[in-house]
């Protein structure tokens, strides 16, 4: 029997940092509610505004199981690092589960090198290195279930500079065509560049398009993301 799947409708939201999309999973027999999960856009290190958020959005349509950012997470300029380093230390406290694929920008080196050296995070990891609590790195490109959604994912920016994090190589793709092949279907590929056509922006990545077309997921999430849309 094929899965079912909601309606989604959307709304402009006047939430600076971008926005949050919700997507609900098909719940098995045995669950009495389907997992609910955010989506945000760039985060640029506003971490308390994007939490601030995350709790009215909770509080009104809630509950939901956890946050997915794409786009860049860490922020922009070091103005905004101390408030970003308050929760990676442990000051601030991330009240939901949150994953994010933009590894770069202001900090991210540092925090990221900390991370792959932790003896927790070594090993063959799709479902995300945890920075601290409650938020996690999905470095490079991967499949995990979240919370009953199939997310396939490809971490940071095309790049040939090498660099060892913010961009994702071509063995990063390569594993997501492997997946492409596999049997099952994904849910949800979130990326940080978007695919040509899109938009008039400069920076948009033909590979993008490409994994898009060979994964067939339900949808696909790009750092561009503008709406906050509800489940209903």
């Amino acid at each position: 029997m094929g899965r079912s799947w909601p309606a989604i409708h959307f709304y402009r939201s006047s939430f600076a940092l971008s926005s949050v999309f919700s997507v609900t999973a098909p719940a098995p027999v045995s669950i009495m509610s389907p997992p609910r999960i955010l989506l945000c856009g760039d985060v640029f290190g506003r971490l308390n505004q994007l939490y601030k958020r995350v709790i009215s959005v909770n509080k009104s349509a809630g509950p939901f199981d956890a946050l997915l950012c794409v786009g860049q997470f860490f922020p922009d300029s070091t103005d905004q690092l101390d408030e970003f380093m308050d929760y990676v230390e442990g000051r601030s406290v991330i009240p939901l589960s949150t994953y994010f694929i933009g590894d770069y920008g202001v900090g991210a080196a540092k925090v990221l090198l900390a991370s792959s050296k932790d003896s927790a995070n070594q090993g063959f990891k799709m479902d995300g290195l945890k920075i601290c609590g409650n938020l996690h790195w999905l470095k490079g490109s991967g499949k995990f279930t979240l919370h009953g959604l199939s997310v396939a994912y490809l971490s940071g920016r095309r790049s040939s500079d090498g660099l060892p994090f913010g961009t994702y190589t071509q063995d990063d793709v390569d594993v997501l065509r492997a997946i492409a092949e596999e049997p099952g279907v994904i849910d949800l590929v979130p990326t940080s560049d978007i695919p040509p056509g899109v938009s008039d922006l400069s920076g948009s990545d033909a590979t993008v398009s490409e994994l898009a077309v060979e994964i067939k997921p339900r949808y696909v999430r790009w750092e561009m993301t503008r709406c906050l849309s509800l489940c209903t």
